[in-house]
């Protein structure tokens, strides 16, 4: 009777530890991204005087599983038992709780989980077992031995479906206890990592040439591998991690010296082993530069005759953009060229006139604008107009070339299915002038997760479209995007978006068609009639044939003779001059070998309607004659 009391006093006093140290777990679960000490024995009663537990090796992965079924004895395994010989027989089992911090939650193939394993006996601890699937997936034996024992295996599915996790513990007699089970869902590895970028943040502003830090962190439910940083829809850099498997967290710390100024966009998009991938929010940085525009100068010629128009090219470079070149003789404005995307017209070459300059010495001085407000003149030079200059300077201009536009990509045609996502577009600031920005909202929606956004710009003559965005826009079903683009030109934009859900359906937006203004010119410069057309004269001497090329009221252009015996001659147009009234231009003929000592000097008048130019001219031999052309076309 006294036994059977004792016996009875140490099952309720076991089994109160054992309620005890579950509570203390309960609210001890580490998060399955912690990494807490593999074993911790609970507090308990010391161990009976005189007992001795030997040391046991560490947790052991099994390497090669094999089915048990029923369990297996503690004799069948690797791992000895304690046994204490100066207790009495001990046939009470042990008891023991296996838990997870989320078993409804769905775990990736290849994720890491930590499992808890909580076991309790009257006596000792010996050794934990966990089994996945009945197949033995990891042992440890007691370290310090206790009576109420706690241990953390690390699981990782191989195979996806559900996973029964059984543990088992045994005691220093050889009970095992009745398992403890759950069962996790195991599915294939398809959520792509979380990315963020951690620095810069906020509005920031950075200067030409300076490098900047962009810093962020992945995270995934099994392994980053690589990190990208993105520029303008432009690949930069990456880095990946030491580990050739990748590791979760994963962070960065990539350099980027931004080299041309106005707005870009920064995104890091990480990617994980089944290369699935994500993009961070996208964070905007405003590149400036200090630094004043670059401007070069030089006169056609230096010496000119009265009537003629002293031509000028000009050179600008700015990171800033350039938004306008000016001409100013003695002080006034003789000519200007304004950009028509100043924010992209980062180097401007520009060919200007000044006209009607008396005789005499006059001072020249190209002015250039930057858009930060910035101007920088170019070294002052002189142009001396003079009696009896010569209009034949022997020398003719090179023809010019001109390299073709490379080919824009395509729109790929919509792809019309059932329960496609929707997008519309939005122009917020209306109208738009010159150099302003247009503001577009893009709304995409879908019934399915999105994937994608596109935008796509269609220009004044052209017959393809140009890719202006690509926004990656997963994980959402509702994404509303800001984008602000700066047309090349004036004219009529059609822009439309694209949007793609994660089933890869699409859908087109209607057009969105504005219309882009040009910039009003700061101040005025007089117009001329446009020359620049053909133009052919009969006389009884010869046959005149005239291309003529006008560079505001300088003309140049190429010039055909065919005398009345019928010897052709080719010439250039190698100075020039256009005024409302009329027109002064010399035709040198030294690049045709049959005629390298023949000119010939036009002075005309000119009659707008119809076009047409009444000319006495001039030979290198001073004979004289008079023809009158007319234009061909419009």
């Amino acid at each position: 009777m006294r036994h059977h009391r004792a016996h009875k006093f140490c099952r309720h006093f076991l089994l109160g530890l054992f309620a005890f140290a579950v509570c203390v777990l309960t609210a001890c679960i580490p998060s399955p991204t912690a990494t807490p000490p593999r074993q911790t024995p609970f507090p308990t009663l010391p161990l009976l005087k005189g007992t001795r537990t030997p040391g046991f090796p560490p947790t052991v992965r099994v390497g090669t599983p094999h089915a048990v079924t029923p369990l297996p004895s503690p004799a069948a395994t690797n791992v000895p038992i304690p046994t204490l010989s100066a207790l009495s027989t001990d046939t009470l089992r042990p008891v023991v709780q296996i838990t997870v911090q989320d078993p409804e939650l769905p775990v990736s193939q290849g994720q890491q989980v930590p499992i808890n394993v909580l076991a309790a006996d009257n006596n000792i601890i010996a050794r934990l077992e966990l089994y996945d699937n009945d197949e033995l997936y990891a042992q440890t034996a007691v370290i310090v031995p206790s009576a109420v024992y706690m241990n953390q295996f690390v699981w990782q599915a191989d195979r996806v479906g559900t996973h029964s996790l059984r543990a088992v513990v045994y005691d220093a007699h050889g009970n095992a206890s009745q398992p403890s089970e759950i069962a996790l869902s195991v599915i294939t590895n398809n959520r792509a990592p979380v990315v963020q970028i951690t620095s810069p943040s906020g509005h920031k502003d950075a200067e030409i040439g300076a490098p900047i830090l962009i810093q962020g962190v992945a995270t995934d439910d099994v392994a980053v591998t690589r990190m990208e940083l993105i520029v303008d829809n432009q690949l930069v850099s990456f880095a990946v991690p030491a580990p050739p498997d990748g590791t979760t967290p994963f962070a960065v710390a990539i350099p980027w010296t931004p080299m041309t100024t106005g707005a870009h966009n920064i995104v890091l998009r990480a990617y994980d082993n089944q290369n699935q991938s994500d993009d961070s929010l996208r964070y905007s940085i405003r590149v400036f530069d200090n630094q004043t525009p670059v401007v070069n100068a030089q006169p056609e010629h230096e010496l000119i005759p009265p009537g003629e128009v002293a031509v000028i090219k000009a050179l600008a470079l700015a990171n800033n953009g350039i938004t306008r070149i000016e001409l100013l003789a003695d002080g006034r404005l003789a000519d200007a060229v304004n950009s028509a995307s100043p924010s992209q017209q980062t180097l401007m070459e520009a060919t200007l006139g000044a006209a009607d300059l008396g005789i005499g010495t006059h001072t020249l001085l190209v002015r250039a604008y930057d858009m930060t407000g910035h101007v920088v003149e170019a070294p002052p030079m002189t142009v001396q107009v003079r009696d009896g200059a010569p209009r034949i300077f022997r020398e003719t201009l090179a023809p010019v070339t001109r390299t073709s536009v490379p080919p824009t990509r395509t729109s790929t045609p919509a792809l019309v299915l059932p329960g496609a996502p929707t997008v519309e577009l939005e122009l917020v600031n209306a109208p738009v002038i010159l150099p302003r920005a247009a503001q577009i909202r893009i709304r995409a929606r879908g019934s399915a997760e999105l994937d994608r956004v596109e935008l796509w710009a269609r220009l004044p003559g052209e017959t393809t479209a140009q890719l202006l965005m690509h926004e990656v826009v997963k994980g959402a079903t509702d994404k509303e995007l800001m984008y602000d683009y700066n047309p090349p030109q004036a004219g009529v934009v059609e822009i439309y978006a694209r949007v793609y859900d994660s089933l890869q359906q699409t859908q087109l937006s209607l057009p969105l068609r504005f219309s882009v203004l040009a910039p009003p010119a700061p101040t005025s410069v007089p117009a001329v009639f446009d020359f620049g057309r053909s133009w052919y004269a009969e006389s009884p001497a010869a046959r005149f044939e005239v291309e003529f090329v006008q560079i505001g009221r300088a003309l140049r252009g190429e010039f055909l003779e065919q005398s009345a015996d019928g010897k052709l001659s080719s010439g250039n147009i190698v100075s020039g001059a256009a005024s409302d009234t009329g027109v002064v231009f010399a035709v040198d003929f030294a690049a045709d070998a049959t005629g390298s000592l023949h000119t010939l000097e036009f002075d005309c008048s000119f009659n707008a309607r119809p076009p047409v130019l009444t000319c006495n001219y001039s030979t290198e031999k001073r004979e004289r004659g008079s023809a009158v052309f007319q234009a061909l076309g419009p």
